[in-house]
């Protein structure tokens, strides 16, 4: 492909800024010295053989970490799969035609396990179209570690708003730098642990030489310094993804937050509808109900055919016979009571009365009101226009109505972490709000 090679470092042109290496431990260590003799500033490592086997492993990233140190030398891993930051910068050796990578966006990635980042958070941000700014596998940590990336992205990186680690325990002595790293960040921190059962914690030892601690000390000690804790792979994507949508305009809301995680459910399905209710209490919301007289003005905005079949009651069932403009309508009107927070919207365009435009209409009333609506729509290729109308003016769109609920609750507690932060007040357990 005409890419120059060279047999040895001392053979380059110039002075690289960083070297991936990707050969056996004991080569490893010698490029190692190699970089500290040129004064190469920084290395990934790609390869293991070092603290995740025990043994001579421990000893060879003893001397790995010496040699950096001695001669400030970033040094990313062992044991990793490198780093990834669109467009320019791609160090993951996985070839394009056996993984996606996922698009730019403001999410920070850090992740001790090459592959959980690359099947939970590459793939599944791809399919969700989450945008990431860096990622990062840090591996055996011999250096480099979360630490030092969370400084980084949350106090000197402009282009990351939302940082989230995979981690399988801190390394000793670094945790509570961390914390403070977290609370002093105005970016939104999460963590999803591995190793969190004894099991677990056996595994993770000769993973990536990690030693998991306490897990109830350490989610205590989380929470009083404002870190986001999803409780299953689902919420940690589902959290990112409205994180994501949403940062790309500074307040796209407004003044409007989900504070008291008072929701209106407005659905052109029955069942839909009820699901979705179903799930409210077990993630701290609750459906808005409605006086006689608010059904009665419902009830006008409707064509007459879908108006005397719609139940207005909670949730709001406007059923199939829903034209774009009642849809449109009702929720012009449900963003102008005060004491709904957030609609969360169920819409099935499959009658031919919905409209491919509903999207822009819907997107024409949130830019006006600033009401948050969080929007189910199933996933179908053919919806695609709809979803990329409303993406694009900040309206998360997800394709399950337990994703709906569970993104309508992340904002809640990110907006409960921040009113808490600014007054310093430690962190209450979600059951008692």
């Amino acid at each position: 492909e005409g890419i120059p090679l060279y047999k040895t470092l001392r053979d380059l042109p110039e002075i690289p800024d960083i070297l991936v290496i990707a050969v056996g431990p004991d080569d490893t260590l010698e490029y190692i010295r190699e970089c500290a003799e040129l004064n190469i500033p920084a290395a990934i490592i790609i390869g293991g053989g070092f603290a995740e086997i025990g043994g001579k492993g421990i000893k060879r990233q003893e001397e790995l970490t010496k040699i950096a140190l001695e001669n400030d030398i970033a040094v990313l891993g062992p044991n990793c799969i490198g780093v990834y930051s669109p467009p320019l910068i791609d160090t993951v050796f996985l070839p394009t035609e056996r993984i996606t990578r996922p698009p730019r966006g403001s999410v920070a990635l850090i992740s001790q396990s090459g592959g959980f980042l690359v099947d939970q958070f590459f793939v599944k941000f791809k399919e969700r179209n989450i945008g990431v700014s860096t990622a990062v596998s840090i591996g055996n940590r011999a250096v480099v570690d979360e630490t030092m990336l969370l400084e980084y992205f949350s106090q000197i990186d402009p282009d990351t708003s939302n940082i989230a680690f995979y981690l399988e325990g801190f390394q000793s002595g670094k945790a509570r730098r961390f914390l403070e790293l977290a609370k002093m960040s105005e970016d939104t921190v999460i963590t999803y642990f591995g190793g969190t059962t004894e099991q677990g914690k056996v595994a993770t030892q000769s993973h990536t030489a990690s030693i998991g601690g306490n897990q109830r000390i350490l989610s205590g000690a989380l929470k009083q310094f404002y870190v986001m804790q999803p409780h299953s792979e689902r919420e940690l994507l589902t959290s990112l993804k409205v994180f994501d949508v949403l940062s790309h305009k500074k307040n796209p809301f407004g003044t409007n937050t989900i504070t008291f995680g008072n929701v209106a459910i407005l659905s052109v399905s029955g069942g839909h509808g009820v699901l979705c209710a179903d799930m409210l209490k077990d993630y701290g919301l609750k459906a808005v109900s409605f006086s006689d007289e608010e059904k009665k003005e419902m009830y006008e905005l409707m064509n007459p055919v879908a108006r005397e079949i719609a139940s207005f009651n909670d949730p709001i069932d406007l059923t199939g016979s829903v034209l774009d403009k009642d849809i449109e309508n009702v929720i012009r009107y449900l963003s102008e009571v005060d004491r709904i927070e957030c609609i969360l919207l169920l819409l099935l365009p499959y009658p031919p009365n919905i409209s491919f435009q509903i999207g822009r209409r819907i997107s024409n009333v949130v830019a006006e009101k600033e009401k948050p609506i969080i929007t189910f729509i199933p996933y179908v290729e053919k919806y695609q226009m709809i979803i990329e109308s409303l993406e694009l003016n900040y309206i998360p769109v997800f394709h399950s109505i337990k994703e709906v609920v569970q993104a309508a609750s992340s904002l809640k507690d990110r907006t409960r972490f921040e009113n808490l932060k600014k007054e310093n007040i430690f962190w209450e357990n979600r059951d008692s709000a």
